[in-house]
This record gives C-alpha cells, sequence and structure tokens, in this order.
C-alpha cells in the first residue's frame, strides 16, 4: 500500500524525500506555465485578475483497464482553494490517502456542488450549492463567479502509484475567460455563463511528475488527447447555477466577493 497526497497550489514545492506517492495539482497556463501573479493577484489575462478559486471536489479515483480494477482515493467533499500566496506558487494540502501501488491509466475527478461539508472552509460553497467560487476583477472592477457546475472528469495517462513518485494536476486557468476566437468572456455577464463552465471543464489535465517540477516526466505514454483527458465524459448540468441567476456573480450583482 502506498500513501497519496493531494495538493492544490500554483506550482510545485521542491521535492522531498517521501514514502508515498503524492498527487499535487496547480493552476496553469496552457503552456504548463503558472500564471502571473503579484501582490496576491494573478492575470487570467484580457483585463481580467483572480484573487481567490474555491473548486469542490465529490469524489477521487484512479482506474486500471488491463487489470480491470477501479480504486477510490476519496469521496469528498475536498475543497481546492488558491488565494494570497498560493497564487504565486506555494501548494495547498488537500487530502491523504491509501492505494495499492501499480500502473493505471486514467485519474478520474467528479467536480460537485457542496450541500454539507466538514467545516467552516465550505460555508459559502454550502450557502450557494455552488461547486466554483472564482473572485477577481474586471477592469479593476470586483466580481465573484459562482457556478453549481457539475462534471465528471476522466484524465487519461499512464500513472505510476508507488515508490515516492508523485501526479500532477494542472488547471488551466489562462483559458476560463476566453472565448475560441480569444475574445473575452466577461464574468459578470451572464450570457457568457455556460461557455465559462465549459472552460473550467475542460481546463484539467493530469500526468507523471516524479520530480515535482510540474514538467511530464514520461511522454507519449496515454490514449488520451494531448491535453490529457478524453474530453467526452464529462456530466454536468447545463446551466444550473445559484447565486440569484445573476451567471457571473453570487448573491446576484456580479460584484460581491466572499472573504
Amino acid at each position: 500500500m502506498k500513501k497519496l497526497l493531494i495538493l492544490f497550489g500554483l506550482a510545485v514545492f521542491a521535492c522531498n524525500a517521501k514514502s508515498g506517492t503524492s498527487i499535487s495539482a496547480r493552476l496553469a497556463t496552457s503552456d504548463g506555465q503558472p500564471l502571473p501573479a503579484d501582490g496576491g493577484t494573478a492575470d487570467a489575462g484580457n483585463g481580467i485578475e483572480i484573487t481567490r478559486v474555491r473548486i469542490a471536489i465529490r469524489r477521487l479515483r484512479l482506474e486500471s483497464k488491463d487489470r480491470a480494477v477501479e480504486v477510490k482515493i476519496e469521496e469528498g467533499p475536498l475543497l481546492l482553494d488558491a488565494k494570497g500566496e498560493t497564487l504565486a506558487g506555494a501548494l495547498v494540502e488537500l487530502i491523504t490517502a491509501n492505494v495499492p501501488a501499480g500502473t493505471y491509466d486514467k485519474l478520474k475527478i467528479d467536480i460537485h456542488p457542496v450541500e454539507l461539508a466538514p467545516g467552516g472552509a465550505f460555508e459559502d460553497l454550502v450557502d450557494q450549492r455552488a461547486s466554483v467560487i472564482i473572485e477577481g476583477t474586471v477592469d479593476g472592477k470586483a466580481f465573484t463567479f459562482v457556478s453549481s457546475l457539475e462534471a465528471e472528469l476522466e484524465l487519461e495517462r499512464t500513472f505510476t502509484v508507488g515508490g515516492g513518485g508523485n501526479i500532477t494536476l494542472d488547471v488551466d486557468a489562462s483559458k476560463w475567460f476566453k472565448a475560441a476566437d480569444g475574445t473575452r468572456l466577461d464574468p459578470s455577464d451572464p450570457a457568457n455563463r455556460l461557455a465559462i463552465q465549459a472552460n473550467i471543464r475542460a481546463s484539467f489535465r493530469a500526468f507523471d511528475d516524479d520530480d515535482e517540477d510540474g514538467v511530464e516526466d514520461h511522454h507519449g505514454r496515454d490514449g488520451g488527447d494531448d491535453d490529457g483527458h478524453d474530453g467526452g465524459d464529462d456530466h454536468h448540468d447545463g446551466g444550473d447555477d445559484h447565486g440569484g441567476g445573476d451567471g457571473g456573480s453570487g448573491g446576484g450583482d456580479g460584484g460581491s466577493g466572499h472573504g
């Protein structure tokens, strides 16, 4: 049995000796680099700055098709919470779990609204029955994007668990607020809600990263696409979101934040 450590952040700490295998995650850009960050804000492009990101995960699993094995890592709820110095590169620990050592070819991640939660960190999500809360500014004006997005993500790569290695989960926040043509999707505009939700679903990828430097160690081993996910097995609510129906804000006004 090996220990998995789930982490969330914008970059990775230097790799320390450990007996288990870690799973790390970070906000990133399309080329795998951390978002430009300064003074507790991260630049998402097109005049949009991010000051805090919260994403609720209900379930984490590893799957091996050849061995017909699916291993439950955690049922959740788990909270990915990036703010302050974590936007500039610090990791946030999420959970530890024990799973059998071996080779797997799929990491399954379920994003789901929080209805009940164990602690105060989930309070805003529970109150708004949300799975995603993103806070920041558009051209200097505050926004809070609240969504009850539901998605079952299947991130395909060859993942090796055991021997003190690491799997990194990249979340490409640079594409959240961009349309296909590169124009801005203003998170305070309800008309952009579905497009932003689709971008969030498509922003996850995962890969082996034993030295925890945010760069894939083993290439050409996956059966999925270049982004590390199959892009087609997502189940979501298609816009059944909360926060007053405004689409771009919590509390219905697009400008309220949660501390």
